[in-house]
C-alpha cells in the first residue's frame, strides 16, 4: 500500500500511517512475535495454576 501511496502521491492520515508502518516493519514483526510469546506464556500459566493437567477424562 505504501507503494501505491508513493506512485499516486496519496496523502492524509491513513496514508501517513501506512508509511510509518512501512518504515518500522521490522519492529512490527518483533511486536507480533512478542504477542505470540506472551500469549503462550499466559496460557501455560493458566493451564498449570488451574490444574487442567490433572482433570480426569470420563468416557
Amino acid at each position: 500500500m505504501g507503494l501505491i501511496a508513493d506512485e499516486f502521491g496519496l496523502q492524509g492520515w491513513f496514508w501517513g500511517g501506512i508509511g510509518a508502518l512501512n518504515d518500522n516493519f521490522g519492529a512490527l514483526g518483533y511486536i507480533i512475535i512478542g504477542i505470540f510469546a506472551l500469549s503462550w506464556l499466559v496460557s501455560t500459566l493458566v493451564y498449570k495454576f488451574k490444574r487442567y493437567d490433572e482433570i480426569e477424562i470420563v468416557e
